[in-house]
Protein backbone atom coordinates (compact mmCIF):
# COMPACT_ATOMS: atom_id res chain seq x y z
CA UNK A 1 0.00 0.00 0.00
CA UNK A 2 1.49 3.39 -0.90
CA UNK A 3 -0.74 6.54 1.17
CA UNK A 4 -1.36 9.55 -1.49
CA UNK A 5 -1.53 12.83 0.43
CA UNK A 6 -3.12 15.00 -2.55
CA UNK A 7 -3.03 18.69 -1.64
CA UNK A 8 -4.80 21.82 -3.57
CA UNK A 9 -2.18 24.99 -3.73
CA UNK A 10 -2.70 27.93 -1.86
CA UNK A 11 -4.50 30.95 -2.56
CA UNK A 12 -4.40 33.35 -5.17
CA UNK A 13 -5.63 36.41 -6.18
CA UNK A 14 -8.35 35.08 -8.82
CA UNK A 15 -8.93 32.65 -5.91
CA UNK A 16 -9.96 35.20 -4.28
CA UNK A 17 -11.95 36.90 -6.94
CA UNK A 18 -13.58 34.01 -8.40
CA UNK A 19 -12.09 34.35 -11.56
CA UNK A 20 -11.45 30.69 -13.43
CA UNK A 21 -7.45 30.11 -13.29
CA UNK A 22 -7.92 27.11 -15.45
CA UNK A 23 -3.78 27.02 -16.85
CA UNK A 24 -3.27 30.37 -16.85
CA UNK A 25 0.06 30.28 -14.75
CA UNK A 26 -0.93 32.62 -11.71
CA UNK A 27 0.90 33.31 -8.24
CA UNK A 28 0.34 32.44 -4.95
CA UNK A 29 -0.96 35.97 -3.15
CA UNK A 30 -0.03 36.41 0.59
CA UNK A 31 -2.71 34.45 1.77
CA UNK A 32 -1.30 31.57 -0.11
CA UNK A 33 2.03 31.55 0.83
CA UNK A 34 0.81 31.62 4.88
CA UNK A 35 -1.22 28.46 3.73
CA UNK A 36 1.46 27.12 2.46
CA UNK A 37 3.94 27.51 5.14
CA UNK A 38 1.22 26.31 7.21
CA UNK A 39 0.90 23.53 5.12
CA UNK A 40 4.47 22.48 5.34
CA UNK A 41 4.55 22.51 9.08
CA UNK A 42 1.33 20.30 9.52
CA UNK A 43 3.35 17.91 7.09
CA UNK A 44 6.80 18.05 8.63
CA UNK A 45 6.32 14.56 10.89
CA UNK A 46 5.26 12.59 7.39
CA UNK A 47 8.18 11.03 5.69
CA UNK A 48 7.91 11.07 2.10
CA UNK A 49 9.07 8.68 -0.54
CA UNK A 50 8.09 10.88 -3.89
CA UNK A 51 6.74 14.30 -4.27
CA UNK A 52 4.52 15.29 -7.60
CA UNK A 53 3.35 18.73 -8.83
CA UNK A 54 2.00 20.90 -11.33
CA UNK A 55 4.31 23.10 -12.90
CA UNK A 56 1.95 26.34 -13.06
CA UNK A 57 3.80 28.18 -10.39
CA UNK A 58 1.00 28.24 -8.08
CA UNK A 59 1.51 24.38 -7.72
CA UNK A 60 5.51 24.63 -7.49
CA UNK A 61 5.50 27.04 -5.14
CA UNK A 62 3.05 25.37 -2.82
CA UNK A 63 4.99 21.87 -2.73
CA UNK A 64 8.82 24.41 -2.51
CA UNK A 65 7.04 25.28 0.96
CA UNK A 66 5.66 21.86 2.10
CA UNK A 67 8.90 20.18 1.30
CA UNK A 68 11.20 23.17 2.83
CA UNK A 69 14.38 21.76 4.36
CA UNK A 70 13.87 18.55 2.91
CA UNK A 71 16.22 17.18 0.56
CA UNK A 72 13.65 15.26 -1.79
CA UNK A 73 13.14 16.13 -5.54
CA UNK A 74 10.35 17.29 -6.65
CA UNK A 75 9.41 16.20 -10.15
CA UNK A 76 6.93 18.98 -11.97
CA UNK A 77 4.60 17.47 -14.04
CA UNK A 78 2.02 19.34 -16.76
CA UNK A 79 -0.55 16.26 -16.45
CA UNK A 80 -0.90 17.57 -13.06
CA UNK A 81 -2.36 20.84 -14.58
CA UNK A 82 -5.74 22.20 -13.86
CA UNK A 83 -8.73 21.54 -16.46
CA UNK A 84 -8.50 24.14 -19.31
CA UNK A 85 -11.31 26.28 -19.37
CA UNK A 86 -9.73 27.69 -23.10
CA UNK A 87 -11.69 31.53 -23.78
CA UNK A 88 -12.91 31.55 -20.26
CA UNK A 89 -9.78 32.05 -18.11
CA UNK A 90 -9.93 34.96 -16.50
CA UNK A 91 -13.25 35.36 -16.39
CA UNK A 92 -15.91 34.92 -13.29
CA UNK A 93 -18.97 32.43 -14.04
CA UNK A 94 -20.98 35.34 -13.83
CA UNK A 95 -18.85 36.61 -16.58
CA UNK A 96 -19.39 33.34 -18.62
CA UNK A 97 -23.30 33.47 -17.82
CA UNK A 98 -23.61 37.11 -19.52
CA UNK A 99 -21.53 36.89 -22.43
CA UNK A 100 -21.76 33.04 -23.42
CA UNK A 101 -25.10 32.54 -22.11
CA UNK A 102 -26.46 29.38 -24.13
CA UNK A 103 -22.86 27.75 -23.69
CA UNK A 104 -23.28 28.25 -20.08
CA UNK A 105 -26.54 27.21 -19.21
CA UNK A 106 -27.45 23.87 -22.24
CA UNK A 107 -23.53 23.17 -21.93
CA UNK A 108 -21.55 23.53 -18.42
CA UNK A 109 -24.59 23.64 -16.04
CA UNK A 110 -26.07 20.16 -17.47
CA UNK A 111 -23.18 18.04 -16.46
CA UNK A 112 -22.60 16.32 -19.62
CA UNK A 113 -18.83 15.36 -19.01
CA UNK A 114 -18.37 16.07 -22.86
CA UNK A 115 -19.05 19.54 -22.39
CA UNK A 116 -15.84 21.77 -22.80
CA UNK A 117 -15.67 25.50 -23.10
CA UNK A 118 -14.26 27.36 -25.94
CA UNK A 119 -10.54 26.33 -27.06
CA UNK A 120 -10.88 24.58 -23.37
CA UNK A 121 -11.15 20.70 -22.33
CA UNK A 122 -14.05 18.89 -21.42
CA UNK A 123 -14.46 17.10 -18.11
CA UNK A 124 -14.05 13.40 -20.06
CA UNK A 125 -10.47 15.14 -21.26
CA UNK A 126 -9.49 16.07 -17.78
CA UNK A 127 -10.76 11.99 -16.56
CA UNK A 128 -8.75 10.85 -19.19
CA UNK A 129 -5.70 12.74 -18.27
CA UNK A 130 -5.85 11.95 -14.53
CA UNK A 131 -6.38 8.97 -14.69
CA UNK A 132 -3.05 8.20 -17.23
CA UNK A 133 -1.35 10.05 -13.60
CA UNK A 134 -2.56 7.67 -11.35
CA UNK A 135 -1.94 4.45 -13.88
CA UNK A 136 1.80 6.06 -13.68
CA UNK A 137 1.66 6.37 -10.57
CA UNK A 138 0.61 3.04 -9.44
CA UNK A 139 3.21 1.34 -11.60
CA UNK A 140 5.89 2.93 -9.92
CA UNK A 141 4.65 3.17 -6.17
CA UNK A 142 3.43 -0.04 -4.86
CA UNK A 143 3.09 -1.58 -1.18
CA UNK A 144 6.95 -0.41 -0.26
CA UNK A 145 6.71 3.32 -0.99
CA UNK A 146 5.22 4.48 1.85
CA UNK A 147 3.86 8.30 1.78
CA UNK A 148 4.02 10.17 -1.40
CA UNK A 149 2.98 13.98 -2.50
CA UNK A 150 0.99 14.91 -4.85
CA UNK A 151 -0.01 18.91 -5.11
CA UNK A 152 -2.41 20.29 -8.36
CA UNK A 153 -5.91 21.91 -8.73
CA UNK A 154 -9.14 21.55 -7.55
CA UNK A 155 -10.68 20.27 -10.92
CA UNK A 156 -7.52 17.89 -11.37
CA UNK A 157 -7.82 16.27 -7.81
CA UNK A 158 -11.31 15.90 -7.87
CA UNK A 159 -10.60 14.01 -11.46
CA UNK A 160 -8.00 12.19 -9.93
CA UNK A 161 -10.23 11.07 -6.70
CA UNK A 162 -13.13 9.72 -8.76
CA UNK A 163 -10.83 7.69 -10.93
CA UNK A 164 -8.66 6.34 -7.93
CA UNK A 165 -11.95 5.17 -5.98
CA UNK A 166 -13.14 3.91 -9.48
CA UNK A 167 -16.19 6.75 -9.63
CA UNK A 168 -17.24 7.62 -13.70
CA UNK A 169 -16.24 10.88 -14.87
CA UNK A 170 -19.56 12.38 -13.92
CA UNK A 171 -19.23 11.97 -10.31
CA UNK A 172 -16.12 14.62 -10.24
CA UNK A 173 -17.60 17.76 -9.05
CA UNK A 174 -19.15 15.49 -6.40
CA UNK A 175 -15.90 16.90 -4.20
CA UNK A 176 -14.56 20.34 -3.34
CA UNK A 177 -10.90 21.24 -1.82
CA UNK A 178 -10.24 24.30 -0.21
CA UNK A 179 -6.69 26.09 -0.71
CA UNK A 180 -3.90 23.88 1.09
CA UNK A 181 -6.74 21.50 1.77
CA UNK A 182 -5.25 18.49 2.37
CA UNK A 183 -6.62 14.52 0.89
CA UNK A 184 -5.36 11.34 1.83
CA UNK A 185 -5.97 8.37 -0.42
CA UNK A 186 -4.36 4.57 0.64
CA UNK A 187 -4.14 3.02 -2.80
CA UNK A 188 -3.42 -0.78 -2.82
CA UNK A 189 -1.24 -2.70 -5.09
CA UNK A 190 -4.03 -4.85 -7.30
CA UNK A 191 -5.73 -1.46 -8.23
CA UNK A 192 -7.85 -0.41 -5.43
CA UNK A 193 -7.93 2.68 -3.31
CA UNK A 194 -9.72 3.92 -0.29
CA UNK A 195 -10.42 7.66 0.58
CA UNK A 196 -9.22 7.90 4.18
CA UNK A 197 -8.80 12.23 4.13
CA UNK A 198 -11.13 14.73 2.64
CA UNK A 199 -9.88 17.95 2.36
CA UNK A 200 -8.77 18.58 5.97
CA UNK A 201 -8.27 22.28 6.77
CA UNK A 202 -7.49 22.12 10.38
CA UNK A 203 -4.07 23.33 9.71
CA UNK A 204 -5.48 27.05 8.52
CA UNK A 205 -6.58 30.07 10.77
CA UNK A 206 -9.32 30.10 8.73
CA UNK A 207 -10.61 26.64 8.03
CA UNK A 208 -12.41 25.59 4.89
CA UNK A 209 -12.89 28.14 2.30
CA UNK A 210 -13.46 27.26 -1.43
Amino acid sequence: MARWFLVRHGETDWNSEGRIQGQLDTPLNEAGLIQARSLGLRLESIPFTAAYCSDLCRGSDTAGAVLLGRSLPIEEMPELREKKFGEWEGMTFLDVETRFPDLYHNGLMTGDPSFAPPGGESDLQLYSRAKAVAERLMQVHTVHSGNILVVSHGGTLSALITCLIDLPADKMWRFRFANAGISVVSVFDEGSAVLDVLNDTSHLVDGFRV
